[in-house]
């Protein structure tokens, strides 16, 4: 990897993806973005292309993140990991992040909720209910 994939990997985490705009925004020739991209697709780098969504507008008016404490001699016993339990949570649309954490607690987890109510039905019917989940904290982000 040089300085222009460098260079188109950060545009396109900017949210630049149509490649005559990259290579006007990077001054390199269309042909050469073109060649670079689908090489950086190969390698896996580049894994998908995605649009940055504005929640708030979109009514999630509350971002909060969830420190999520689990039971590991009973996840043990269910034949379950904290692995299990984070990837089942990041298939619910309210969490937009997860991952496995050092300290006090070992999840750590972004979610998005349209108010309080919302927030609480998220905690409480899709956190609280996995098996080996034993306490939550919820810091709820101001501003």
């Amino acid at each position: 990897m040089d300085n222009l994939d460098e260079e188109l990997i950060s545009n396109v985490d900017a949210g630049i993806i149509k490649y005559t705009a990259l290579a006007k925004k990077i001054n390199a020739p269309l042909s050469t973005v073109h060649f670079r991209m689908k090489k950086l697709e190969r390698e896996g780098i580049i894994k998908y292309y995605k649009g940055e969504i504005d929640w708030k507008k979109a009514g999630f008016t509350i971002t909060a993140f969830v420190l999520v404490s689990v039971d590991k001699s009973l996840l043990t016993k269910v034949k379950r990991t904290q692995d299990d339990i984070l990837k089942e949570l990041l298939q619910v649309m309210y969490v937009r992040e997860g991952y496995i954490t050092t300290g006090d607690a070992d999840l750590l987890i972004k979610v998005i909720a349209r108010d309080s109510g919302h927030l609480k039905e998220i905690l409480f019917d899709y956190i609280d209910i996995k098996d080996g989940v034993v306490k939550t904290t919820t810091m709820i982000i101001l501003g």
